[in-house]
């Protein structure tokens, strides 16, 4: 059973090591040279090349990192010369995988803009960093026991897989492509990345939209119980709001925070049927996985109308609902090592266990979080930034940012914050979303209006008026009434 899902930013799936060469042994393959590609989700008008580049850059010379790179290439023939770069979140997931995405939200600035996708260090055809994990690992001790084995496999320095040089790599990339000025979109983690871009190189960046930010002066970890509290308590409010809830679902927040406490005490238990293996599992569920499975459904607002209903049976005795987003989880596309290399280095080394703990007084989440990924981490060699990457922003380049107001990680009093150190922005909250906004009903349109024009404070958002989160189901048929 794989209780690492998105909402742990993590994927633990099947480790293929590549072999590293050196700098000298890649100068015939240096420049980035583009061929025509398949790109899964876009359908045509794909390039795509891989370039060598430093694994550490403090030793040119030593052993290189191949970086893949996809485009998928604009339409028109008023080609403008500045594309759109998409940042993937995570961290750990991979550009190139966003094709669909590229084809569902970005079909609109790709008629005059290229779209770049990098798979950075350690995701995708990157040298990704993946962990294989049997279906049937059920405790923390045996994910870390695994985890510890992949380490060992890896053939590069996971110590240098770090945002410094993902943004050096990104640079670098840009050069040879030839774009003088970029427009950059990021989401979740990814905004983090397009922040410090912005930091390291503002005369490169044209535009920004940033969707689900995590602003660079925000501990991840502090803030992490208090948003997930939030989602659950918009999910309470609208339970007593719809009279069919209310009457069905009286006791939803005391069944959850009971739920989690039977779950701390080693008292919450699963016997049955593993959906993936087809075997039968005897297995207490610990407190992480009890809170994912929870957490985690919270990111898309669809799923946040199971919840009271799944709460409400395993609190009578039938916990098959509530955990089974947790079974085969694949972590929404996530490259665990990549994930850990930055989020140890960049996030758990910001907080002590006694803040984390603190940070989870009053919330069903507790320290969950920061355990899972404090633990992990224990498993995983990284490096802690030396340069200032908790500064907060400062900027006039035009911004647009984007909040679902169900966001259960990177809420919008976020994007309200980064605002405070942006002259020329605009912050959109979009009703009845969760975690990113970027696809949901007319804002492909408006990131498209953006782009072109720079104008965040003439956006008609109008057109996202009517959004809100659908009825909460009380039955297992899905009925709401």
């Amino acid at each position: 059973m794989k209780f690492i899902t998105r909402g742990t930013t993590a994927s633990l799936l099947a480790f293929a090591a590549l072999t590293p060469v050196t700098a000298q042994e890649a100068q015939q393959h240096k420049k980035l040279q583009m061929e025509p590609c398949f790109v899964s989700g876009i359908t045509r008008g794909t390039k795509c090349g891989t370039i060598e580049l430093p694994v550490n850059y403090n030793q040119p010379n030593g052993e290189t990192v191949s970086i893949h790179v996809a485009i998928a290439e604009v339409r028109n023939t008023e080609k403008e010369a500045d594309p759109l770069f998409i940042l993937a979140g995570g961290p750990g997931q991979a550009a190139g995988e966003y094709g669909a995405l590229v084809k569902l939200a970005f079909s609109g600035i790709r008629e005059k803009r290229d779209i770049v996708m990098i798979d950075q260090r350690g995701t995708g055809k990157s040298y990704g960093m993946n962990c294989e994990m049997d279906e049937n690992v059920t405790s923390m001790d045996e994910t870390l026991e695994e985890l510890g084995k992949c380490h060992a496999g890896m053939k590069l320095d996971t110590r240098q897989f770090s945002m410094e040089n993902v943004l050096r790599d990104m640079d670098t990339i840009r050069e040879e492509l030839g774009y003088d000025k970029i427009n950059l979109w990021g989401a979740s983690w990814g905004t983090r990345t397009a922040d410090a871009y912005i930091k390291q190189y503002p005369q490169h960046v044209r535009s920004m939209v940033l969707d689900g930010i995590l602003p660079s002066d925000i501990a991840l970890f502090e803030t992490a119980p208090k948003s997930a509290q939030r989602a659950l308590e918009k999910i309470i409010e609208e339970c007593e709001a719809q009279s069919s809830c209310n009457e069905e679902f009286p006791n939803f927040r005391a069944q959850v925070f009971d739920l989690m406490e039977k779950a701390a005490n080693g008292e919450l238990h699963y016997k049955g049927l593993n959906p993936i293996s087809g075997k039968m599992i005897d297995m207490q569920v610990e407190l992480t996985m009890a809170v994912e499975s929870l957490r985690s459904v919270m990111y898309r607002a669809d799923g946040t109308t199971l919840l009271p209903f799944v709460v409400n049976e395993a609190s009578n005795g039938n916990i098959f609902p509530m955990l089974s987003p947790l079974f085969g989880s694949g972590g929404g596309g996530m490259y665990i090592g990549a994930t850990l290399s930055m989020l140890c280095g960049d996030e758990v080394s910001r907080v002590t266990p006694e803040e984390a703990k603190a940070a989870g007084e009053g919330s069903f989440a507790r320290d969950s979080y920061y355990g899972v990924w404090s633990q992990m981490c224990t498993k995983w060699n990284y490096e802690v930034p030396t340069w200032d990457y908790k500064t907060p922003v400062d900027t006039d380049i035009p911004t647009l940012v984007l909040s679902g107001n169900l966001d259960p990680i990177t809420p919008p009093e976020f994007g309200d914050h980064y605002m405070k150190g942006v002259s020329n922005g605009r912050h959109i909250v979009v009703q009845g979303t969760g975690h990113n906004a970027s696809f949901t009903a007319c804002m492909p349109e408006l990131m498209t209006e953006f782009i072109t024009t720079l104008d965040a404070e003439a956006l008609d958002t109008s057109c996202l008026d009517h959004l809100k989160r659908m009825p909460i189901i009380i039955g297992a048929n899905g009925n709401v009434k």
